[in-house]
């Protein structure tokens, strides 16, 4: 684990026990949680199951010694961030901007390259498992603790109310982050997602609204991104929406994303959760890939209200599936290229929806672009509550104090 530059946490420990934590950590990283069996761990290390469980214990055990091993790796790049920013005396909108761009890429590139890809892989897949499993929240709170430190630190006395931008561009790089792991590599996106950070460096200030971020030049982006997978808009007619089986097996489809993330999604664990058996499941949905869509379409009709989220129906469990549906999509394409197109409509609407409820709450000066800013950082504040619940209240005066400036 000394591909980071850093010196291998795991010095202390044999080293078939580190040899053993590596191939872990990629496993974690490359296909989530469920490739976490001690079986499964010990074939990827060449071991036997006796073996690995004498080195590494019980499950839990890994998991806690990965998150550990993990938020010290995260910790080092972060202190040379630190480093590299000491000489700036101030984070003015053009700084602040370059600075998350730039942080962005770094969580993103590949080990090998100097980044940090395989630490974010796992943060973002055990940040969204945290919502259903209070031992993985619970070991994540110092780690979340830590990348909170680091955001006040690196803006104290650099900004004006530098607290609030510490959680505000917390909350921005968990989901921007995700979708970076994703389709970092693509132009189209890496120039949306500039807009998006300049208008959020800007404050949404409605004065600063020129060059990338006029609207005009938005909207064409984000139609330039239209990967034309058949999704359907707030107007757009879902053969989901009608009742039966199809609908049942969707609605079945996005609880499994929201309980288990998109590698548990399977024909059997979908018929499991809807009570039917999987030829059913298959005759409706052929494929994996026909499966995943139509869960991804039932994540959509939910956003939009025009559909129940699975379980029980209210406002928490509909922001659930937007937060937890959107982005374990979004992490899945960040493992599987071959959903990048998935993702990026997932990204390209972000705020889609918010936009219009937002100008019925009284944001009249508010325009599409801004609406996307909101989306992340309320998504991201999302998708930290399910290891921090406190900050299910912060949610909102996070969305107030980022409007300020366009209210009225």
């Amino acid at each position: 684990m000394s591909s980071t530059g850093t010196s291998s946490p795991h010095s202390s420990i044999s080293a078939t026990a580190e040899s053993l934590i590596d191939a872990a950590r990629h496993a974690l990283a490359l296909h989530g949680a469920s490739a976490l069996s001690v079986r499964r761990l010990a074939a990827a290390g060449g071991v036997t199951p006796a073996t690995l469980s004498y080195h590494l214990g019980t499950k839990a055990r890994i998991v806690r010694t990965l998150i550990e091993a993990e938020c010290r790796l995260d910790q080092a790049r972060h202190q040379a961030w630190l480093s590299r920013l000491a000489h700036l005396r101030w984070f003015d909108p053009a700084a602040l901007a370059a600075s998350v761009e730039l942080y962005l890429d770094d969580a993103a590139t590949p080990e090998t390259a100097g980044g940090a890809r395989l630490t974010s892989l796992i943060w973002a897949d055990l940040a969204l498992r945290a919502h259903v499993d209070a031992d993985v929240a619970a070991m994540l709170r110092p780690w979340l603790q830590a990348r909170r430190a680091f955001w006040r630190q690196l803006l104290e006395g650099r900004i004006d109310e530098a607290d609030a931008w510490a959680e505000v561009l917390l909350a921005y790089t968990t989901d921007e982050g995700i979708h970076t792991l994703a389709n970092g590599n693509r132009v189209d996106y890496r120039l949306l997602r500039r807009m998006a950070i300049e208008r959020l460096a800007q404050r949404l200030a409605p004065s600063t609204r020129d060059g990338l971020t006029q609207a005009a030049v938005f909207d064409a982006q984000v139609h330039r991104l239209d990967p034309a997978i058949g999704l359907p808009g707030p107007e757009v007619a879902s053969t989901l929406l009608a009742p039966g089986r199809r609908r049942e097996i969707a609605s079945a489809a996005c609880a499994v994303i929201l309980e288990d993330g998109t590698e548990a999604l399977t024909h059997r664990a979908v018929g499991e959760r809807a009570g039917l058996p999987a030829s059913s499941v298959a005759y409706h949905f052929r494929s994996g890939a026909d499966l995943l869509r139509a869960g991804q379409e039932m994540v959509y009709l939910v956003a939009q209200d025009r559909a129940p989220p699975p379980g029980e129906d209210s406002a928490e469990r509909r922001y659930a599936v937007v937060v937890r549906g959107t982005l374990s999509i979004g992490l899945a394409a960040a493992r599987d290229p071959s959903l990048a197109a998935q993702a990026i409509d997932l990204r390209r609407l972000r705020g889609e929806n918010l936009f219009p409820r937002l100008r019925r709450d009284g944001l009249e000066r508010l325009e599409p672009l801004d609406a996307q800013v909101v989306a992340l950082v309320a998504i991201g504040a999302g998708a930290l509550a399910g290891i921090d619940d406190a900050l299910r209240a912060r949610r909102q005066p996070l969305v107030d104090w980022l409007t300020a400036g366009i209210k009225g």
